[in-house]
């Protein structure tokens, strides 16, 4: 398939409104709110956060039931390891792997890790560039992060390093469908971004993101839209479920069992046509 052009354009648009942000601001961000990163979460969304994530986790797990034991899951962008935690609660047989773009995250992961006695074996990396050979995972989580990253080619190497057949979850805030729910929505994630960085101290650079959040929601994809856009990255199979049409939504997709040959990078060719072709 090739990926369409109003992809491709829609994503040099965040890269362009964004990537200074992605690249400068938000790396102090998460160095700044590892420790209350999960509790600032369930405030701003007024306890939401915890009670979608942990039925994300459940449907993961309740669709890993037919690999076998030892699997290998990969959580990409993984913070302070919620996602892994979670699954492994559920499932201790696990080979679980993690990475992040922040060493203080990852940090904070590990050491919940070690107090529960969970062994994720984590490392700093970027989502862009994932350090595993190709079908290296029977499935790969990401949840709360893919607004950070440029989608397509995050995306793409995620589906290199799943296996065929392999599962690939994802969990985040949409942009709603409707704008009746978006436009309230966006007023309230601006407010509560503003109240949380104040409630827990946030650092100055951290305060200088209060607007983005609500920005990188508006410039997102919505549930359909999303929907789309891995099927054209060639996953099949793709199921989703929004709450209030896209402020929170998970979608399971598979990589096709008969993938014979993986997607090339994508912003390499200048010629638009030779972009992102599989059979």
């Amino acid at each position: 398939m090739v990926i369409s052009s109003e992809f491709v354009s829609r994503e040099d648009i965040r890269n362009r409104k964004f990537g200074e942000v992605w690249h400068t601001l938000i790396p102090y961000v998460f160095k700044d709110v590892p420790e209350y990163y999960d509790v600032g979460n369930a405030v701003a969304s007024l306890g939401t956060y915890p009670l979608w994530t942990r039925t994300f986790a459940r449907v993961v797990h309740a669709r890993m039931n037919d690999l076998p034991r030892g699997a290998k899951v990969l959580d990409v962008a993984s913070g302070t390891h919620d996602i892994p935690l979670r699954l492994l609660a559920m499932n201790p047989g696990l080979e679980v792997h993690a990475v992040d773009g922040s060493s203080a995250m990852i940090a904070e992961g590990q050491r919940i890790a070690k107090e529960r006695n969970f062994t994720i074996h984590a490392q700093v990396c970027d989502a862009h560039s994932l350090p595993f050979p190709d079908a290296s995972f029977d499935v790969v989580t990401i949840q709360f992060a893919s607004r950070h990253l440029e989608v397509i080619r995050a995306f793409s190497e995620i589906y290199r390093v799943l296996k065929p057949g392999g599962l690939f979850c994802h969990n985040d805030m949409l942009r709603p469908s409707s704008r009746i729910i978006e436009v309230p929505y966006l007023i309230f994630l601006r407010a509560s971004v503003w109240c949380t960085s104040r409630l827990f101290g946030a650092s100055k650079e951290a305060r200088r993101c209060v607007g983005y959040f609500a920005d990188a929601i508006h410039n997102f994809y919505t549930p359909e839209e999303m929907t789309a856009l891995l099927y054209e990255l060639g996953f099949t199979n793709v199921a989703k479920r929004s709450l209030l049409t896209g402020t929170m939504c998970y979608h399971i997709a598979q990589k096709s069992m008969k993938a014979d040959r993986y997607l090339l990078e994508l912003f390499a060719d200048p010629v638009p046509e030779e972009r992102a072709t599989m059979r």
